[in-house]
């Protein structure tokens, strides 16, 4: 199912680009991807609630986009070994979801889209639930450091995105709820 999501993520930007009539590689304005889904934070009220889970699908950069579903793919794979298809779209999308809610409170002038988010949900359930030294467990490693890396000495603030924060957090929560929960079963 993670290469379901991948491949939804690629196709989005696919249909983005086609329908501004914009090449594929071509950068797409944050402005004109609020008609399809994505978030001006100042903006979001709630019946927009439906945004907080198609702006996942959309990116602004093209190899920030490839990146986002390689990352979605590859730990969204390790976490369904370990738990099965459906706890990992449901924790990735749930925390992707909460993680693009809390950045649009927190970065109200901000527009907000990507999967940024939910692979950090992903790679933060992986971490604490998977078999170390994995090609899951070091790609999620490699998305942590990745996204902070960006957030710390890329991005224009200096600092680790709320949203990324907070899906990484998520991830590291869920993952200890699913081990404890596992336990007790097993006991």
């Amino acid at each position: 199912m993670s290469w379901i999501w991948a491949i939804g993520v690629i196709l989005a930007w696919v249909v983005v680009a086609t329908s501004l009539g914009q090449p594929l590689w071509a950068q797409q304005s944050s402005q004109d991807l609020v008609a399809f889904g994505a978030i001006k934070g100042e903006n979001f009220s709630f019946p927009q609630t439906w945004r907080l889970l198609a702006s996942q699908w959309l990116h602004v950069k093209f190899p920030h986009m490839l990146f986002n579903a390689l990352m979605i793919a590859s730990v969204g794979q390790a976490a369904e070994a370990r738990f099965g298809w459906r706890t990992a779209l449901a924790v990735g999308l749930i925390g992707g979801t909460l993680a693009q809610l809390v950045t649009v409170y927190s970065l109200p002038d901000a527009f907000i889209s990507g999967a940024s988010q939910a692979y950090l949900v992903l790679c933060g359930l992986v971490l604490v639930t998977g078999a170390i030294r994995s090609f899951g467990w070091w790609m999620a490693i490699a998305g942590v450091l990745v996204g902070v890396g960006l957030d710390l000495f890329v991005s224009s603030d200096g600092a680790i995105k709320p949203g990324h924060l907070t899906g990484l957090a998520f991830g590291l929560v869920s993952g200890i709820a699913l081990r404890i929960s596992q336990r007790a079963v097993q006991v």
